[in-house]
């Protein structure tokens, strides 16, 4: 199988450095009738992506087509990847695989590619309101499960059903909820399936059925039947500056009543470790919250750090493995002309007790 990189360190990352001719001649196409699949991610160099790089790679091998991989040094640089999307279709491959850093600058690129009958598969963020036609499906989170799955994890743990099961109508529990905001289609179905799932396992509660309450941001509004005795509050910061977000982590810390707290992204979670000095007011032994259970999402070298200090009660992970993976999977069927429609790729709950396992670290990157 022929692999092209687009970056010498991140080849030798992969144990696949190619020489400069070797780069050359997968630009001119695949070799013999092997289909060609070529993926785009949003940052080359990201450990996330680099995940999904091998589990493009791994299908490629298992489905024996050529595959190559590329993408802008950084997300912010659009129009790297805008060129190497136009670069990638002028070389007539049997499918594309793109996470659009920007939807609306790559559509140019994908009219052409319409044009040319080449299939192009969404993955991660895939490419939302794609009108050129040319996106077929997506392989990527179902972020209402992920988010269904904090909830689920954390409504699992004795410590978390004995402080809301002590909650009453005159000193509810509090479940805070940091959301960095309110229109990024991941963070509200995120929000969305984290909160209904809370809700349905809070009602099995002795005591709380009927007596939860979803209030802070209009669209997550949900008045309980009679007098709260346990209260999801979601907040949302004015701005996605991370000063902001770290103003609003205190803000939650502050509320009375407050038992558990869920960070719906790194950037949150970022947030939730500076506001509790570098989560050290999170210990379990001596920290000023220590009895707070906090849960994340994605992960990062800080929320890394906390989950395996015990500092996060857990997180969930997305699967970028299983995107590179189900994407290349995708195309493959789409350059043959069989039918493909959408895949989740799944979500992880990692704890102290497994974060260091290799199928979940395979997952998380720094």
């Amino acid at each position: 199988m022929t692999i092209t990189l687009s970056r010498r360190s991140a080849l030798a990352g992969l144990g696949l450095l190619c020489s400069t001719a070797a780069l050359a001649a997968c630009a001119n196409g695949s070799s013999g009738d092997r289909l060609k699949v070529v993926i785009i991610s949003k940052s080359y160099q990201n450990q996330f992506y680099q995940a999904a790089f091998k589990g493009a790679k791994d299908a490629a091998d298992k489905l024996s087509v050529d595959l190559e991989t590329n993408g802008p040094d950084a997300e912010s640089n659009v129009s790297q990847q805008v060129e190497q999307l136009a670069a990638a279709v002028n070389q007539h491959p049997d499918a594309i695989a793109l996470a659009a850093s920007q939807p609306d600058a790559v559509q140019d690129a994908l009219v052409n590619a319409k044009s040319q009958s080449i299939p192009v598969i969404g993955f991660d963020s895939g490419v939302p309101g794609d009108a050129s036609g040319a996106v077929v499906a997506t392989a990527t989170t179902d972020n209402v499960a992920a988010g269904g799955n904090v909830a689920t994890n954390l409504a699992a743990n004795e410590a978390f059903k004995a402080a809301v099961g002590a909650g009453t109508t005159s000193a509810p529990a509090v479940i805070g909820v940091l959301a960095q905001d309110s229109t990024s289609g991941s963070i509200v179905q995120r929000v969305n399936g984290f909160v209904d799932a809370l809700v349905a396992e809070l009602e099995k509660i002795d005591g709380l059925a009927g007596a939860v309450d979803v209030s802070g941001q209009q669209q997550w509004t949900r008045p309980s039947a009679s007098p709260a005795k346990a209260k999801i509050v979601v907040t949302v910061p004015p701005t996605t500056s991370q000063a902001d977000i770290q103003s609003a982590a205190a803000s939650i810390l502050s509320t009375g009543g407050l038992v558990a707290l869920f960070a719906a992204n790194q950037d949150g979670v970022n947030g939730v470790i500076s506001a509790t000095n570098d989560a050290t007011d999170l210990d379990r032994t001596s920290g000023k919250y220590k009895n707070l259970l906090v849960v994340g999402f994605d992960a990062g070298k800080s929320q890394k750090d906390a989950v395996r200090s015990g500092a996060f009660l857990g997180s969930v992970t997305q699967d970028p493995y299983q995107m590179g993976y189900q994407a290349v999977e995708l195309a493959v069927k789409a350059a043959k002309g069989d039918a493909v429609a959408d895949v989740d790729t799944g979500s992880h709950w990692y704890d102290a007790s497994n974060i260091d396992n290799e199928d979940i670290s395979i997952l998380l990157y720094d």
